[in-house]
């Protein structure tokens, strides 16, 4: 027979920062913790509200599983005498409730196998939750009761059940029950009697336990309201998974703010109600309107006072945001670059005006490397006030909003709309625009080289500056945009801005290992990725050979063309010297191989620089008989230095143009 069991703790308030987490390592450590008590079971789901933690386990075992070990016993010599059990055997064997029929004889030893009766489910239960309550960790864990416990939150009440049977589980002082509690707006202690009941008996009580059911409440409440008024809700993902942490019952209304406000950038209404209500505006037409959609939590009732409350909130922070963008609009956009020179970006890397002038200078480098010296006005001018919104007082009071006001104030300064637009762009991970991609880029590669250059290496999970990201966002920018760009050359030129020593390694391995997880992120398989990772410094070409792998992977080729090259690299590993000399060879094969190669090589370089991977891959599989007629008839490692160097040399040079388009030694073969 299996039974069901629920676990539920109530706690204060939740940050909504940790349910995803909570609700995460939850999962995760109850499968370890019942794999390792050898406990078997059902579907295990979790349920985090902002003041209850939930696990549910359907069909769980009455019992552990039966166990058995090998136990050791006296030596084989001592066991035994004569052939006849000495009494240091038959003690090890009453010891253990074991017969002579039982025994091993292995490596000069007795053993027997020890079998372990599994302990009934509901005693092992209690302590295993213990173990995982005592197992999650939290950003900012919270200490109360004189400081003897730490949690999330303080531990309101404990519910454990197995079937109808209440667990005896004690923590944080704390005793289990069968008792929960309603939803605050009733105020009601609840008793469950099986866990089955749990989420009904809880959704009477005004308490939506599943987060699946609460957004699909939210969803339908917002879907109601366009129905009633006839509008559109700005359905945001974010906000929506955010009001499903904050409630656990969502109830929507509807307010209203002054129509005056209107008249101040959609942009900026949007923020001010997200920010300050965590509510959704709404749109008639495609133009916003001064409805918005707030969320409670708490069932229906008189909700007139509490609509009066909000649209005041909103009305008097609308008013802020106006008076903050009247003051910014006496200005010019550009003047703002003053207030930069008094804005520190980091404490070893300057001032932001100083980055805005490394900006500056790394799009022109960027947009003369990539052929676009048409751009240039435009870029430099984007670079130059690229940075002027974040010393305005919309900025400094709805950070979210820098790069929008940045394209709103240049606008509204008269300048082109294309640069306009850039300062925006320039931090999306996906621009459209060159011009808002170029100097994405150049922002991006200056914080990274800064921060490497001063120690601030990503380690584990932690990166506070976010690097990893912004260099997958540049490799990613780069690879859309179609820039044949040496990432080297252009991180030597930011060092020399910098004016910062730096350790090439700590870069390069940086640059390397973001280039990996970028090609798996964009679903190349694990050897492909590692096949071209060296092409990290130009990562548009080592987009197009992985591209050109996959596709050749699965075909009669694949093989032929990883076995010739890896014969031939294998070998010149730890040779570096290209040079060889033709009048040195000895067989005919090698002339063949020669001939062979010079032709490919053209046919193959021709390909690249135009980009054309697949057909250069095509071209190097002309080389594989060749490539192994040579091994068959030529010894490489001569007694002869010189023709042994000559030899190893020709062949690197074979190696090398293979490299080009990717170390094949690294592909799986495909049967």
């Amino acid at each position: 027979m299996k039974n069901d069991v629920l676990f539920e703790m109530g706690v204060e308030e939740l940050p909504a920062s940790e349910m995803d987490r909570i609700k995460e390592q939850l999962l995760e450590n109850a499968k370890n913790l019942l794999q390792e008590s050898k406990i078997d079971c059902g579907k295990i789901e979790c349920h985090v509200t902002n003041r209850r933690i939930c696990l549910f386990i359907e069909d769980i075992s009455e019992k552990q599983q039966d166990t058995s070990i090998l136990k050791k016993g006296p030596s084989e010599k001592v066991a035994f005498l004569d052939g006849k059990p000495t009494k240091a055997l038959m003690g090890f064997l009453a010891s253990n409730q074991a017969s002579e029929n039982e025994i091993l004889l292995q490596d000069g030893y007795v053993f027997i196998n020890k079998k372990i009766d599994g302990k009934n489910t509901d005693q092992v239960l209690p302590e295993l939750f213990k173990k995982l309550i005592e197992s999650l960790r939290f950003t900012k864990p919270m200490r109360w009761g004189d400081g003897e416990y730490e949690f999330v939150r303080p531990i309101k009440w404990i519910l454990c059940l197995y079937e109808d049977k209440v667990l005896p589980v004690e923590i944080f002082g704390l005793r289990s029950s069968n008792q929960t509690q309603s939803h605050p707006y009733l105020g009601q202690t609840i008793v469950i009697d099986r866990p089955s009941e749990y989420v009904e008996v809880l959704r009477k009580s005004f308490v939506l336990v599943s987060e699946t059911e609460r957004i699909e409440r939210i969803k339908q409440e917002l879907t109601e309201i366009e129905k009633t008024y006839d509008l559109i809700c700005e359905k945001d993902e974010e906000m929506i998974k955010k009001v499903t942490k904050i409630t656990e019952w969502p109830l929507a209304i509807v307010g209203k703010f002054k129509e005056e406000y209107l008249r101040l950038p959609a942009e900026l209404i949007n923020v001010t109600i997200k920010h300050h209500l965590s509510a959704f505006t709404t749109n008639r037409n495609g133009k916003i309107t001064p409805h918005f959609v707030a969320f409670l939590d708490r069932p229906n009732g008189d909700l007139s006072k509490v609509v009066d409350g909000y649209q005041n909130v909103v009305n008097a922070r609308l008013e802020d945001a106006r008076y903050y963008l009247e003051m910014d609009e006496r200005y010019n956009l550009e003047q703002f670059n003053e207030k930069l020179k008094q804005m520190v970006f980091q404490k070893e890397l300057g001032t932001l005006y100083d980055k805005v002038n490394r900006i500056e200078r790394i799009s022109l480098y960027m947009v003369e490397r990539t052929g676009m010296s048409a751009l240039s006005e435009k870029v430099q001018r984007a670079a130059r006030l690229s940075k002027a919104d974040i010393a305005t007082h919309v900025v400094y009071e709805f950070p979210e909003l820098q790069g929008v006001m940045g394209r709103i104030y240049a606008l509204s300064s008269g300048e082109d709309a294309e640069v306009a637009l850039a300062i925006e762009e320039q931090y999306s991970d996906n621009p459209q625009t060159k011009v808002g991609a170029i100097i994405g880029v150049a922002d991006r590669i200056d914080t990274i080289m800064g921060n490497l250059a001063v120690g601030n290496t990503p380690s584990g999970s932690k990166d506070p500056f976010g690097l990893r990201s912004k260099m997958e966002t540049i490799y990613k920018t780069v690879v859309h945009h179609r820039w044949d760009i040496d990432i080297p050359e252009l991180l030597e030129f930011v060092l020399s801005l910098l004016r910062i020593q730096c350790d090439r390694g700590i870069i390069n391995d940086f640059m390397s290992s973001r280039y990996y997880a970028f090609l798996s992120n964009l679903g190349f398989s694990y050897d492909v990725s590692r096949a071209v990772n060296h092409l990290w410094t130009k990562p548009l070409r080592g987009f197009l050979s992985a591209k050109a792998l996959s596709e050749m992977a699965n075909t009669e080729d694949f093989n032929t063309l990883c076995v010739g090259f890896e014969r031939v690299h294998n070998i010149t590993k730890n040779h570096n010297d290209t040079h060889f000399d033709g009048a040195l060879f000895e067989k005919q094969a090698e002339t063949d191989l020669l001939n062979q190669f010079v032709h490919v090589k053209s046919i193959v370089l021709e390909s690249l620089k135009e980009l054309n991977y697949e057909k250069g891959l095509r071209a190097l599989i002309v080389l594989k008989p060749y490539i192994d007629e040579y091994f068959n008839e030529v010894f490489v490692m001569s007694d002869r230095e010189d023709i042994r160097k000559n030899r190893l040399g020709f062949l690197k040079s074979i190696d090398n143009l293979f490299m080009l388009i990717g170390d094949l030694t690294q592909l799986v073969k495909r049967e």
